[in-house]
């Protein structure tokens, strides 16, 4: 299944060589990125904001020579004719395990033109369009997935020549594809692009734009070591039709970027990166340099009782679950390993970077999960320690271990257990279950798992 994604979601965006894709919908930037912070920069991704997970990014792009030339019919010359500075504030919110939405507000926050002549520029700099995303999910694993993704963008420059006067919004559909090998991700979006031109703006030789196939590509490296990913993309499409502008400039473009995304915290990450165009296209710049920071909060962190998972498959000869087990929401599934039962301590357990402080409702959890231990006949009980990635190896195998030993600790001193029959072990950050490049993975790697072996 994984291949058939990877070469699926590859050849689809191999099909279109040039054109518009992750633009606005003035059409007056290639560079967007994306609500949900997942994953990639613009491309989007299968994976969703998990349930009650909010995103917030801040970007800005610095590009050279976006805006239209009427009179330059020979080509574009080497020389830097104009600059815009481009911000866009975004905001995600995942709404459930499958579902998440976005908007973003792009605004033009400075431009400079440098040439005499016809041309096209902003009358004023602002807002220049609206722009709303809804993602879901249809299939996945913590390898990649697929998604369908439906998105409108609504113009608010007026005179806008791209869009024509009276255009109505620009809706997007969308399939995202990607797949994960070890610490490399490879990502895919197709998609089509159905726009309401309006009437041709008088005095500009552009005929509003029309319908669009969109694709992208993009590949991710995970520095663990360093807490920071690698990423290039490359984003293109073609119009279904053909469509007049300027010559210098097909009404198709394509661009690519390389970038890298720093984890600064559990929850705040760092971008920054240039990209440059692969054709001559609507919009395209010459280059670009673009950074911008995502900040996440919310999710399973924020529950004031945290959850004791099940295993999916116990062992038939294990004792029934206790009632104090809750599976509101199926997890990841753990490594394989020992124990009749395996249950992981969810929701975040422990506060970031610490070993002894405990959300609210822990300690109930551990006295119920006590009391079944002591109902039970029990050869043995296996406490591991997990954390993400986030920090140097040896710190989080370090911090691991001490959260493993105040959990046996506290069942040893509180619950009366025989110290004999509890171990407490720490992988660290060497066994993830979920994504250690964004928040929501991180969030479900720290976690202790209980692996209990009942006596034959």
């Amino acid at each position: 299944m994984k291949a058939f994604r990877l070469i699926l979601g590859f050849s689809l965006s191999a099909s279109a060589s040039v054109g518009l894709a992750n633009i606005t919908g003035s059409d007056l930037q290639n560079f967007n990125a994306t609500t949900n912070g997942l994953d990639f920069v613009t491309v989007q991704s299968s994976e969703t904001l998990g349930k009650g997970i909010f995103n917030l990014g801040l970007f800005s792009n610095y590009a050279v020579n976006t805006l239209p030339r009427y009179e330059d019919a020979s080509g574009r010359d080497a020389n830097v004719n104009d600059s815009i500075v481009a911000a866009d504030i975004n905001f995600g919110m995942g709404l459930t395990s499958f579902w998440d939405i976005g908007i973003s507000i792009p605004s033009v926050i400075y431009q400079d033109v440098n040439f005499d002549g016809d041309r096209g520029q902003f009358d004023k700099n602002g807002v220049t369009e609206i722009r709303a995303n809804s993602k879901w999910r249809l299939y996945g694993d913590r390898d990649g997935g697929i998604a369908f993704i439906l998105g409108t963008n609504v113009n608010v420059t007026e005179n806008n020549p791209y869009t024509g006067s009276g255009s109505g919004p620009t809706f997007n559909f969308e399939f995202a594809f990607d797949t994960t090998f070890n610490k490399i991700a490879l990502g895919a979006n197709i998609g089509y692009r159905k726009r309401s031109p309006g009437e041709r703006v008088a005095g500009f030789p552009i005929q509003p734009l029309e319908d669009q196939y969109i694709a992208s590509l993009a590949a991710s490296y995970l520095f663990t070591s360093i807490d920071t990913k690698l990423i290039f993309e490359y984003y293109a499409g073609m119009p279904t039709k053909s469509t007049e502008t300027v010559k210098s400039r097909s009404a198709s473009a394509a661009e690519m970027l390389l970038g890298m995304k720093h984890d600064l915290t559990d929850a705040l990450a760092f971008h920054a990166g240039a990209g440059t165009e692969a054709g001559n296209g609507t919009a395209s710049a010459d280059w670009r340099v673009y950074t911008g920071i995502n900040y996440v909060f919310g999710g399973e962190g924020e529950k004031k009782a945290p959850q004791m998972v099940a295993p999916q498959k116990p062992k038939a000869s294990a004792p029934m679950i206790p009632k104090f087990v809750q599976t509101p929401e199926p997890g990841p599934a753990e490594p394989a390993g020992e124990g009749d039962e395996v249950f992981v301590l969810r929701g975040i357990n422990f506060v970031f970077d610490s070993a002894s402080r405990v959300l609210p409702g822990t300690r109930e959890i551990l006295t119920n999960l006590g009391q079944h231990l002591k109902k039970n006949a029990i050869e043995k009980v296996i406490i591991e320690g997990h954390t993400d990635s986030v920090g140097q190896e040896k710190y989080n195998y370090d911090l691991g271990l001490q959260r493993a030993r105040v959990i046996r600790e506290y069942l040893v001193r509180s619950e009366k257990l025989d110290p004999n029959t509890i171990e407490a072990r720490s992988y660290g950050e060497a066994r993830p279950v979920a994504d250690n490049g964004n928040f929501q993975g991180r969030q479900l790697n720290r976690r202790v798992v209980f692996r209990i072996i009942y006596k034959k």
